[in-house]
């Protein structure tokens, strides 16, 4: 809490501001076609600054600083202390939260449906879309009514990391989290250009200790052959007695990136095992297929088509790991 006196005018302010992350690691051994390999893996490490400073009775200004940080090497492809959601915004009681900087797209947050982690937390087995983080970025959240939340956001005529989206870009959604009822859901649409993705995702609650959840995205796209990919994916959790969380999803994609009969599988079970509220243990293992057709010559058919052949590939991975919040 900060004091500030001026003149004959007393004005109190408060201030909060906290720094946040998360340490992962998780070894993980994969078998292939291919041969063996084991792997030290730090999935979504992370730490940043955010806060809140109180303007009137009713408004906030709101800010995040993150980077993620890939704690078992000093390079990781996009080097160390990459850039994760980092923003300034307004937050208003009455009239909700503004948002401007680099945000997740607002359909990141109704999956309902992730419980994989380590090698499986990988957009249900690489979608050509999964909530990324987007440049140039404003998003709105409306006020809470009644559980209900309308969310909109605005991407500038940049690059992000979805490739080819060198468009502005816009995005609408809702969703319904009512206090003290088992079920939650939303809906949300996003478009760039020719590249379009609709979301549905919801979760239920069949008791204190077991619950679903479901999800299934449609994404639209002229980028290579042109495909709708459509992604579904449904996990189950059970809650123990004891600190030990228990869980299974299966992700299936028909169409991957938009290519025609490139169809991908993977289903994972595993354990949470909560130290405490910050340090939570993981084990896990399980089975992935891919098949996609590929040019391995410029051979064409009658029609003139380029003609591409059919190739499988699949493997099984088992990992266990520990993190760490803060």
């Amino acid at each position: 809490m900060d004091y500030v006196s001026g003149g004959d005018t007393d004005v109190t302010t408060t201030t909060d501001a906290y720094v946040n992350g998360k340490v992962s690691t998780n070894s993980t051994k994969t078998s292939t076609d291919g041969g063996d390999v084991t792997e030290l893996n730090s999935n979504s490490s992370r730490i940043g600054l955010k806060g809140a400073e109180n303007l009137t009775d009713n408004t906030d200004v709101v800010y995040q600083l993150e980077y993620g940080i890939d704690v078992d090497a000093d390079d990781n492809g996009k080097k160390q202390f990459y850039s994760r959601d980092t923003y300034l915004g307004l937050a208003n009681k009455q009239y909700g939260t503004l948002l401007a900087g680099r945000l997740s797209a607002i359909d990141d947050s109704i999956n309902y449906v992730s419980q994989a982690v380590g090698q499986f937390d990988n957009s249900f087995g690489d979608a050509a879309w999964d909530g990324n983080r987007i440049n140039n970025a404003f998003a709105y959240v409306s006020p809470d009514y009644n559980g209900m939340n309308f969310m909109a956001m605005y991407a500038l005529d940049n690059k992000s990391e979805h490739n080819g989206l060198g468009h502005e870009g816009w995005g609408v959604g809702v969703k319904y989290e009512p206090e003290g009822q088992p079920y939650r859901g939303g809906i949300t649409y996003i478009q760039a250009g020719d590249f379009k993705t609709t979301r549905i995702s919801g979760a239920y609650d069949l008791n204190n200790t077991v619950g679903i959840g479901a999800l299934y995205q449609l994404d639209k796209s002229k980028e290579n052959d042109g495909k709708d990919e459509n992604v579904f994916s449904i996990s189950g959790t059970y809650q123990t007695a004891s600190p030990w969380k228990v869980y299974a999803q299966a992700d299936f994609i028909d169409n991957v990136a938009f290519n025609n009969d490139a169809d991908s599988q993977q289903f994972v079970i595993g354990g949470k095992y909560a130290f405490s509220k910050q340090a939570i243990g993981h084990v896990y293992g399980g089975y992935r297929n891919n098949e996609y057709k590929e040019v391995v010559s410029n051979v064409k058919d009658g029609n003139g088509t380029v003609v591409k052949t059919k190739t499988e590939t699949d493997g099984m991975a088992i990992g266990a790991g520990l993190e760490y919040l803060f």
